[in-house]
């Protein structure tokens, strides 16, 4: 948790506020704030959230204030809303759930200006999970710069820094020895790229990311040359600052050969957004997608893949995974299906999830004609009763195919508990196994 704050609509607020509760608040967590509304917020990192809710809320109410609330969550709008929108002595918003959590609430919480308050009562956005739906484009067309600040708010981007971080030494790392001397490029970006593993590690515990790098070289005769990298954007990655480095080396001129190297970061920036996501809407970040997976795709080879459907008679064996173009994955997903219908909601339907592999069950049948017909099986150690089941479909061939031939007997089964599930029955084999193909849902 990140924050708690602490509220009650009778205690005084600015200067009158009482400095024996704060006084007391500090015996709790190592800061305190007292905000604006007579809101009360508390560093809540590294603590146990609930704890220090429970002894907040307990503190006002030693106080006299009975009617205190509290709230805690990731973010400071989250934990606003708990505190003074819920009647309850303390909330606790689970991590994550930040955006799920405020949603439900009337949009005028985030106490948006006359104006556009007007605006959105025009447009019938009611709550703040509404605001939320929309795309950036949208509020920042209608609503302008105030609209957007309000729509992050809703999508539980709050921006607020409420409590500053503790000054840090910025990371560095030194290498020296005494016993030769380097002047050969790739054996000093050898030793430089040991060093820029260090530093990026620690970026990366400290949720930091560096502007720029300095390399000092001690040299030979006892003096040092420093050369600085600065990257286009702040990042933390080893292979994106050594890709810099590699490229430094080959263009400068050291004096005199080499007796040590110190790696050091310069400045940095730390992790404050929140993390979005790339196939969000919101965001408006498809060309951000392509560029993405497009350079995943040049690291690590056919990283995004596309499923091609034949018309083999078994479901499992149907599909192939061929190689997926960029520009069509940015653009896959819900949204690009529900653009290919003209942007109408798909219809709800049953969708069937293939147990891949078929999984062996233990099934009881009974006589029916020229077949046995399941009416209970055995799964994961649950024993499921059947109250119905359509079949037997018969599918069989494979004698040409690498796997060999095959013989199904498929039933769809409503289970004693709703559940559509898809047995079949392995005539190929003399013992006539079963297994749980999939299920509906």
């Amino acid at each position: 948790m990140s924050y708690v704050c602490l509220w009650s609509p009778s205690w005084p607020t600015g200067a009158a506020f009482p400095a024996a509760i704060v006084s007391d608040l500090l015996q709790h967590t190592p800061r305190v704030s007292v905000g604006a509304g007579g809101r009360v917020w508390a560093d809540a990192r590294g603590l146990d959230a609930r704890a220090l809710t429970v002894a907040l809320v307990d503190v006002a109410h030693r106080h006299g204030y009975s009617n205190a609330h509290a709230g805690a969550a990731v973010t400071a709008i989250a934990a606003d809303l708990a505190a003074t929108q819920r009647r309850v002595p303390f909330t606790i918003v689970k991590p994550g759930h930040d955006r799920e959590f405020i949603a439900p609430f009337p949009v005028d919480v985030l106490e948006p200006s006359s104006l556009l308050d007007n605006i959105l009562d025009g447009t019938g956005i009611e709550t703040v999970g509404a605001l939320a739906a929309l795309d950036a484009a949208h509020i920042e067309t209608r609503m302008g710069a105030e609209g957007v600040k309000l729509w992050k708010l809703a999508r539980a981007d709050d921006p607020r820094l409420l409590f500053a971080q503790p000054a840090r030494a910025l990371p560095s790392a030194t290498v020296e020895w005494v016993d030769y001397a380097l002047r050969d490029a790739e054996r000093l970006t050898f030793v430089v790229n040991a060093q820029m593993s260090t530093v990026c590690q620690r970026m990366t515990g400290d949720g930091q990311r560096a502007r720029e790098i300095s390399l000092v070289f001690a040299l030979a005769d006892r003096t040092e040359f420093a050369h600085r990298i600065r990257s286009a954007r702040p990042t933390a990655s080893q292979k994106a600052w050594m890709r810099l480095v590699r490229s430094a080396l080959e263009r400068i001129t050291l004096p005199d050969a080499v007796t040590g190297v110190t790696v050091r970061v310069e400045s940095v920036i730390g992790n404050d957004g929140v993390q979005g996501d790339l196939f969000d809407k919101g965001f408006a970040s498809a060309p951000q997608v392509e560029r993405t997976v497009s350079q995943l795709m040049d690291d690590q080879g056919d990283v995004v893949l596309t499923p091609e459907n034949s018309a083999h008679p078994l479901v499992d064996a149907r599909t192939t995974w061929a190689r997926e173009d960029p520009a069509v994955a940015a653009a896959s997903g819900e949204r690009g299906a529900a653009k290919a219908q003209g942007g109408a909601k798909p219809t709800p339907r049953l969708t069937l999830q293939l147990v891949t592999p078929p999984r062996p069950v233990s099934v009881r049948t009974a006589e029916r004609r020229d077949h046995q017909m399941p009416v209970r099986y055995r799964d994961a150690g649950k024993s499921y009763a059947i109250v119905d089941a359509a079949g037997p479909e018969r599918v069989s061939g494979g004698q040409w195919e690498e796997g060999g031939p095959y013989a199904r007997e498929y039933f769809r089964c409503v289970r004693e508990d709703g559940m559509l599930v898809w047995l079949y029955r392995d005539a190929a084999r003399a013992a006539g196994e079963w297994h749980l193909h999939g299920w509906w849902d």
